[in-house]
């Protein structure tokens, strides 16, 4: 059965190098404390390590200050997640929540307190990408760990470092929500990194592990391991001697596992965990205590609990909301004098009531600076490299992306210092072709549903953007599954918005050809062929005069492109074999394809060869594209960071008389998680010499 701890005025723990003197803890009991009322959604696994953290963060507290902190500790594992989420976002009496060690979790919590007009902050360790994408900018969730996409980054960083630069790496991850992180960004920062990834591979269930990692062998490469439990790390461990192992791996039941497999054996393990920075003394006195050393979460927890009574303090003397007063004790510029001791706290705390400023604060995990734009989620953190020998783990040196390096997981990975874009041959001489005679378009968003709501978004953009360049509906061929304007989700029945700046309506004087549901892949091509039927009435009425733009938005899986949730049909042979009849048969005089898809490249390869085709994809064949603009109120991403560079570059050029190799490359520069590429340029022609306006 589930409880609810309440942590009052009962232990007394003397923590070396922290305790405030006698006199000021004798001084408690004559004083008159304001009550902070923090919710922390932890597991009641863990609870003797979280209980510590508690205590001794209560203790300093109300030992420095006029504050108290007052606890209920909720067992995650234990509640109905949606509605005690829901609870804790609305009871006015917790003024802070912090939370919490599953990722599905912390994301439901932060959408509940999303819902609010006003949400109390949020503090959580386990900063994942979605979360982030979703929630980081709206001024509630404050995440005290960088996200695991940094995780990813420095993982493969310390292979490019120890082993080579140009050496192969293969994925091996749980299918779960912290294993995705990594397939989404592994093939990205691997080829940033100068590393060459040849496979990824995820499995559902710890039985699929061993004859993976058998599949894997025969590469002799590093393997990036990322399992989701302590069992699925063993199980890796068990079978192979060359995994490169994240965060999740490192634990004490992961060697009891080990040790009850084979005690005999000697395993292999190293890999990377986040930790307390060294400087902030926090894991020499934790060790000296209790003979531990401090796991994942207890510095992040007490300096939640920290910024929390701080903040409380300043929201009170200025008159300013709880979560203003956190943002502006976070992003105070200045050296840091106040620290989490007790006399630290005390200091800042004289500073807010008795000096009337707002201190510059570090914590026990360390630096507690903030990016500036997106400003919450901390700037870095700091990770310890891990090898285990002898049936424990050791830590043999400390990583840290501070100062002088990549700042942040918002930097180092949405913005990352793209330098592998492609090169292309200026002298490359164009063939003669017949004049153009006009432009023609298919548009293609083949998925449906409320959480694809952006690929549909994404192609009415085109749509329209060809519509203000004097196409006519008969120019194009527009083919999508027409339910989200009304779908009952939508907080704008009978629009589509993909901007929630600007609110433009998408859906507005729209002529939509074929719902996806009323035709098939194999339709598709008889369109493309001009191969009219009762069931086609409406086909592509080109020839080789004609310029045509091919537009396709949706799912990707490696070498194919999905319509609707058939995975099988549009794969690279069939769409090489469409292109190449549409030129035989005279469909085009050239032909540009924009591919918004995962694993893009991996379809557009299978194309290349065929004459005065180009394709330009939103990733290449090993990774995921990127979902951008989450919106709260619609509950699903409105756009990708692919469509949202290629529309944005075309709309900001009033004369849209660039070159396709400028718009690849500011494309390439500002999509975001993959890297965008041309395809076919061979047998296409000079892309310096051949114009966006063309098809446009």
């Amino acid at each position: 059965m589930s409880r609810v701890y309440h942590i009052f005025l009962i232990l007394a723990l003397h923590l070396l190098m922290v305790s405030c003197s006698k006199t000021s803890e004798a001084g408690n009991e004559a004083k008159s404390f304001q009550n902070v009322k923090i919710a922390i959604v932890l597991t009641q696994d863990s609870y003797d390590r979280w209980s510590r953290i508690m205590e001794l963060a209560r203790k300093n507290i109300s030992d420095a200050t006029d504050i108290m902190p007052v606890f209920e500790f909720y067992d995650e594992a234990n509640y109905d997640m949606m509605t005690l989420a829901y609870q804790l976002a609305r009871d006015e009496s917790i003024n802070c929540v912090i939370g919490c060690e599953d990722n599905d979790n912390t994301e439901i919590l932060a959408y509940q307190m999303s819902r609010l007009k006003q949400p109390k902050p949020m503090f959580t360790f386990n900063t994942s990408q979605e979360i982030i994408r979703k929630y980081s900018r709206m001024g509630f969730m404050w995440g005290l760990s960088e996200s695991d996409i940094t995780i990813s980054e420095v993982l493969l960083a310390q292979i490019a470092q120890n082993i080579a630069a140009n050496t192969d790496v293969a994925l091996l991850a749980n299918s779960a929500s912290s294993g995705q992180t990594f397939v989404d960004w592994f093939a990205f920062q691997a080829t940033e990194l100068g590393l060459t990834p040849i496979k990824i591979l995820t499995y559902s269930h710890i039985s699929e592990i061993a004859p993976l990692l058998e599949e894997l062998s025969v590469l002799s490469c590093p393997i990036v391991c990322v399992p989701s439990t302590a069992e699925e790390a063993a199980e890796m461990a068990m079978h192979t001697h060359n995994g490169y192992y994240s965060n999740a791996a490192f634990s004490n039941k992961t060697l009891q596992i080990l040790k009850k497999m084979d005690s005999t054996r000697q395993f292999y393990m190293c890999g990377i965990t986040p930790v307390a920075d060294p400087h902030s003394g926090f894991h020499d006195v934790y060790t000296a205590r209790y003979g531990q050393t401090p796991i994942f979460g207890e510095a992040e927890l007490y300096d939640a609990i920290m910024i929390s009574c701080l903040a409380y303090a300043i929201s009170t003397e200025f008159d300013i909301s709880l979560n203003s007063a956190v943002y502006q004790l976070l992003e105070t510029e200045g050296k840091h004098m106040g620290g989490w001791t007790c006399d630290a706290i005390r200091w800042s705390y004289e500073q807010i009531v008795g000096e009337h400023t707002i201190p510059t604060i570090s914590g026990a995990s360390g630096d507690l600076s903030f990016t500036p734009d997106i400003h919450s989620i901390i700037n870095y953190s700091t990770y310890a490299v891990q090898y285990l020998g002898d049936f424990n783990f050791y830590q043999t040196d400390y990583i840290s992306r501070g100062e002088d390096g990549i700042s942040s997981s918002i930097y180092g990975a949405w913005i990352w210092n793209k330098i592998y874009d492609q090169e292309f041959d200026e002298t490359q001489e164009e063939s003669d072709l017949q004049p153009c005679e006009g432009s023609k378009a298919v548009l293609v968003a083949a998925s449906k549903g409320w959480d694809n709501y952006r690929h549909q978004a994404d192609i009415l953009a085109y749509y329209q953007l060809l519509k203000r360049n004097n196409f006519s509906d008969d120019d194009i061929i527009l083919i999508m599954a027409d339910d989200i304007a009304h779908d009952s989700h939508n907080p704008y029945p009978g629009q589509v918005i993909r901007d929630k700046k600007s609110l433009e309506n998408l859906y507005e004087d729209v002529v939509i050809d074929y719902k996806l549901d009323q035709i098939t892949p194999y339709d598709l091509k008889n369109i493309l062929l001009s191969r009219a039927s009762e069931k086609l009435p409406v086909v592509l009425n080109s020839d080789s005069s004609h310029n045509l733009l091919f537009v396709w938005s949706g799912h990707g899986i490696p070498g194919t492109l999905v319509w609707d949730k058939n995975q099988q049909t549009l794969n690279g042979e069939y769409l090489s074999g469409l292109f190449n009849e549409m030129y035989t048969e005279g469909k085009y005089r050239k032909l540009f394809g924009i591919i918004e898809a995962c694993y893009s490249g991996s379809v557009a390869s299978a194309c290349e060869g065929t004459p005065r085709l180009l394709l330009m994809t939103a990733a290449n064949e090993y990774e995921t594209s990127k979902a951008e603009s989450y919106a709260t109120a619609w509950q699903t991403y409105l756009t990708n960071s692919f469509t949202s560079a290629v529309i944005g570059t075309i709309q900001n050029i009033d004369s849209k008389t660039i070159p396709i190799r400028d718009l690849y490359s500011d494309a390439f520069m500002k999509t975001m998680g993959s890297h965008v590429t041309l395809y076919n340029i061979e047998a296409f022609g000079n892309v310096f010499f051949n114009y966006v306006n063309e098809y446009l």
